[in-house]
């Protein structure tokens, strides 16, 4: 495409964001029918597709007996199509438009004549997929380069109604740099979320492999657009939910240059810390530090229509000041004040620990990329891409209101590298070939504040025991992980397409192997728990921690048939997952509280087999390609790379941390005890389990393990309807039911049920409360005297073992585009859904959940409070209370929109908006012995008591708007200059995002605000 095309067909690139695409190919479309002037279907066309995007030039099939064609995996950009027959005139469509993400209708008419007659047809791309049956949005170059938003695909797909993104990743003008934000649809969990390269995974191993975790960021000047699938995925797809993939930009056969800055900092972002914040107990907003990019790009041709290259470098710094967050003027004080007036502590007056005039900063303080991307047609059927992207990157980890910024940390990558080849072949004009292959390689430390990359912190006496005051709550002193990981994954896939116009056959394999290396440590192996500036507890930890897992394969097979018959196209689909990790040998060295350990290695943890059907149906109800009904249903499992093996590794399932109880007698608040000695002893209690201990105390049931089906999944309903009103505006509706199952639950076969004691706890009286509390909250445990201290013997097997588990998501998309004479375009909708949850039928006999790092097998966590479980230590506190374990929150609007308007003399706005609902309202009160109807003291000294029910109150909802003024400058034939002013959060509103949930004298204080009005300069040049 030519890039002075980009104003022009702008409106037609932005429309395709918000409209539903293919569900079968990850790249792009043409298909149609093709007739002669009577209506009659032309069987033999030669339908030649044709564009600068193709190396190969064109692309040449012929429609089948139904006079339907098919032209595959076309890459993004302008094509124009040819249908020539003997005896009849030429046809010619001009300025097809196509995304990774899109199946163009072009249907021709041929009409008696000569041949060197031509009928050409110039005219803008259909903006209805009439073959579809997946949500499916396109965020091409163009738009990242023309809406006013962080640039990342995250922040572009947070503009779709109904994908979410945690309140704590709310960006506001690329404050965010390139963090882990996660993205969830439709009730799917944002660990769950695959990430994609040219159509490849390139998540690392570690737990989920839903993609989420992992250091490298994409060089977004390479970038040709990003696709966001977020329902209806086709056989391709293991899993659900929010399912992105980059495609990397080609080069061409003429020289292209591309270069992107921008530039921001605190002078230009306004204050928006109002009286009521500040009454609240926030003493200063989140602002930006300062951000800052460069992003030159080019491509060109190395031998013409033969190898082309297209690459670049990005640089990003990106830092802001945390809200609530201040340096600490005692570091290595035992206690910690977060009070103005400061705390009496013991009936000892303890000064304020922070430092109100040095707010702490967080972010990148520099991420460099580097992308190269090689097109090589090596004969007239065979291509080749390869595609090689490092990167390296040190980040300052957050503090907080909840963490003192000497207790986060740094992570330090490098290198962080990616290599990919991938193969495509047009065997025949019915039969495409296509393979690749990926390896990813990543290599991270993360660790104390201003230590050097890769420095493991002492265990001698002058080595900071991290601490943590649980009143406000607030970690302090120093963090508490440190962590070496280094993981490396292959994946691989291999497909074969047989097209004939009314089928599009696809049959396919993909395999990830690789393997997962952690370690992880704490200063001295301890933490010392305080409550209100008194002594209760000390967690002992077994640490050094070294932690290996491999993935033998990850495979899948699948099988997907798209089949139109006149106006009803099928997407039929099979797939088939195995999925197998193992842990291998491992003999662990002694370290502080443990001696040395051997163990034998694990195999088949898991070892899954899982089909999945995949059955689609979209209805062109009136044969005139403007108002589409569709329907999907899908099987999907649970997305995974090595979290069971993880929660199976000896290493993991033996006792790793420990706690005792801590009466600091003399009032000197440190441990005047022997801590390698587990019983009692001076000040400190018995320990609370063996730490270290040899015996597996998590075991899991074989028969969730291995076998058919058994896999954590989900089941998605979707019913849609899109209408092209007029020749400008498009409206779309759908409905989604999203089923979850295959739940984990957890018995504590040493504790049973008759173990533990039951008791109430009294709420404090506040108006702020449900009815004011002073009300009695019941159905609390606590393990009894006589079962504490003994070996844990936990069981996780299938929840459904046990009584009813429900998980379901149901709620409505509405969606609007239009497009203006002028040639600009809005769009916007609301999404309206819920999740429901209930396992009482659960409580009392075991736990919701497994000891795995990752959402599957769990329920929505976000209506679980006070059930949370926690298998790293010898055994939960108790079984879940009752109070809460049904759940149904209110239907939640999510409101986005956009808008882009060109103006006179070169000038272009273009503005958007989200409205949101704010956290939740909860209150979790920590509470002692006295606090209780126990009659005694509690086994940990301390339990947690939730006030508020999950998904009764909210915060004020989150609005925000941004907008972006351009001026833009052509010279020759293909160069622009664009300069551009962005306004971010204009209304400079101060949403709470994310505010103490901890009941006591911070309860409720705002730990994250919306960032006030940021002002943001950018240039742009293409050539």
């Amino acid at each position: 495409m030519r890039r002075s095309s980009g104003i022009v067909l702008l409106p037609a690139w932005v429309m395709l964001l918000l409209l539903p695409a293919t569900s079968s190919a990850q790249t792009a479309e043409i298909a149609g029918v093709v007739r002669d002037s009577s209506g009659a279907v032309l069987p033999g066309v030669t339908v030649e597709a044709s564009s600068p995007a193709l190396i190969e030039r064109t692309r040449v099939v012929y429609t089948d007996s139904q006079g339907q064609y098919r032209v595959i995996a076309l890459s993004p950009g302008e094509y124009k199509v040819t249908f020539t027959l003997p005896g009849f005139n030429t046809a010619v469509r001009e300025r097809i438009v196509l995304n990774a993400a899109f199946t163009a209708t072009v249907d021709g008419s041929l009409s008696v004549g000569s041949v060197e007659e031509t009928v050409t047809v110039s005219g803008q791309t259909s903006l209805v997929d009439i073959q579809a049956t997946t949500q499916r949005r396109a965020l091409t170059s163009e738009i990242l380069n023309e809406l006013p938003t962080g640039r990342s695909f995250q922040n572009l797909a947070i503009l779709v109604p109904g994908v979410q993104m945690p309140l704590l990743y709310q960006d506001v003008g690329g404050s965010d740099g390139n963090r882990w934000q996660t993205l969830k649809v439709h009730g799917s969990r944002d660990d769950q979320m695959p990430l994609l390269l040219n159509g490849m995974p390139f998540n690392n191993m570690n737990n989920s492999g839903g993609g989420y975790n992992h250091t490298l960021a994409i060089n977004t000047g390479t970038v040709q657009e990003m696709t966001v699938m977020t329902s209806g995925s086709t056989a391709e797809s293991r899993t659900s939910g929010v399912v992105s993939n980059t495609v990397a930009k080609d080069g061409g056969n003429r020289f292209t240059y591309y270069f992107y800055a921008d530039f921001t900092n605190s002078s230009l972002q306004s204050d928006n810390l109002s009286d009521e914040l500040i009454a609240q107990g926030l003493n200063a907003g989140t602002r930006v530090k300062r951000i800052a990019e460069v992003n030159p790009t080019m491509g060109g041709p190395i031998l013409k229509d033969r190898l082309w290259f297209y690459g670049g470098y990005r640089y990003l710094t990106s830092q802001k000041y945390l809200a609530g967050s201040f340096l600490n003027k005692f570091p290595n004080s035992p206690q910690y004040c977060a009070r103005t007036a400061g705390c009496t502590y013991l009936g000892v007056l303890v000064p304020d620990s922070r430092d109100l005039a040095q707010q702490d900063f967080s972010g990148d303080s520099f991420h460099h990329s580097y992308t190269t991307n090689l097109t090589w047609q090596i004969s007239q059927k065979n291509k080749v891409n390869l595609f090689y992207h490092l990167g390296d990157r040190h980040l300052d980890g957050d503090s907080s209101i909840n963490a003192s910024p000497e207790a986060a940390n740094f992570l330090f990558s490098k290198p962080d590298y990616l290599t990919q080849a991938q193969w495509t072949n047009p065997l025949t004009s019915r039969v495409l070939l296509e393979g690749g292959f990926t390896f990813f390689n990543e290599l991270w430390w993360q660790g104390q504040r201003d230590r050097p990359a890769g420095v493991v912190l002492g265990y001698g006496p002058d080595s900071t025991i991290p601490k943590l005051e649980q009143s406000i709550p607030i970690a302090y002193g120093a963090n508490l992980t440190n962590i070496r990981a280094f993981n490396h994954q292959f994946n691989m896939r291999l497909a074969a397409n047989y097209v004939t116009g009314s089928h599009a056959i696809k049959v396919g394999m993909q395999d990830m192997w690789g393997t997962r290396n952690f370690s992880y440590d704490t200063n001295q192996a301890q933490r010392w728990i305080f409550l209100n500036g008194s002594p209760v507890s000390i967690t002992q930890y077994a640490r050094p921690l070294i932690d290996r897992q491999k993935l033998k394969a990850a495979l899948g097979l699948y099988a997907q048939d798209r089949w139109t018959i006149r106006n009803v196209t099928l997407n039929l689909g099979l797939r088939f997952d195995y999925h197998n990790a193992y842990v291998p040998a491992q003999d662990i060295e002694a370290i502080p509280f443990v001696g040395p350990k051997s163990y034998d290695a694990l195999t088949d943890s898991p070892s899954w087999k899982d089909l999945s059907p995949r059955l689609g149906a979209a209805w062109d109800t009136r044969g005139n390609g403007r108002t589409v009904a569709r329907f999907n249903y899908g099987h999907y499992v649970a997305s995974e790379s090595v979290a069971t093996a993880t929660a199976n590794n000896p290493v993991n399932t033996r006792i790793n941390n420990a706690s005792r109880r801590w009466t600091d007698t003399n009032g000197n608040l440190l441990p005047d005890c022997d801590l390698g000695n587990s019983a009692l002893n001076g000040e400190c209690g018995a320990l609370s389990a063996p730490l270290g201990q040899l015996n597996i105390v998590t075991r899991w049931d074989p028969d969730v393990l291995n076998g058919w089906n058994v896999r954590p999944n989900d089941n998605e309903f979707l019913l849609g309807l899109q209408q092209q009103v007029t020749e400008r505006l498009t409206l779309d509706a759908q409905w989604t039911y999203h089923r979850f199952g295959n739940f984990f639950a957890t018995q504590y076969r040493a504790t049973p049920p008759q173990g533990y004691d039951s008791y109430c706890v009294t709420a404090p009286t506040d108006a702020r409360l449900p009815n004011g509390g002073g009300n009695q909250l019941c159905g609390f445990v606590d393990v009894k005297p006589t079962y504490f201290g003994l070996t844990p013997d936990n069981f996780v097997t299938s929840a459904s073992k046990f009584g009813d588990v429900k998980d379901v998501y149901s709620g409505i998309d509405l969606s609007a585009t239009t497009r203006f004479a002028q040639g600009g375009v809005a769009s916007g909708g609301i999404s309206a859904g819920r999740e429901r949850t209930d396992f009482c039928g659960v409580i009392g006999q075991a736990q919701i959940g497994s000891n795995t790092d990752t959402t599957a097998g769990k329920v929505f966590l976000d209506n679980v409070v006070g059930n949370n479980i926690n298998l790293t230590g010898p055994t939960a506190a108790g079984y879940p209370s009752s109070l809460y374990c049904s759940v149904t929150p209110p239907y939640q609007p999510d409101w986005k929109a956009l808008v882009t308007y060109p103006l006179p003399l070169g000038l272009s706005v273009s503005a958007t908006w989200q409205n949101r609902a704010g956290p939740q309202k909860l209150a979790s009160y920590v509470v002692s012995g006295p606090q209780t109807t126990l009659g005694r003291a509690l086994s940990l000294g301390t339990a947690t008591a939730p006030l508020i029910a999950p998904g009764t109150e909210y915060a004020d909802r989150m609005n925000q708007v941004d907008v972006r003024i351009a001026k833009s400058l052509k010279f020759a034939t293909t160069g622009r200059v664009q300069a551009t002013m962005s306004v971010f959060n204009l209304f400079n509103a101060n949403s709470t995002l994310v505010w103490n949930t901890t009941y006591g004298s911070s309860w409720l204080t705002p730990s994250l605000i919306l960032q006030g009005r940021l002002v943001k300069f950018g240039a742009r040049f293409d050539f």
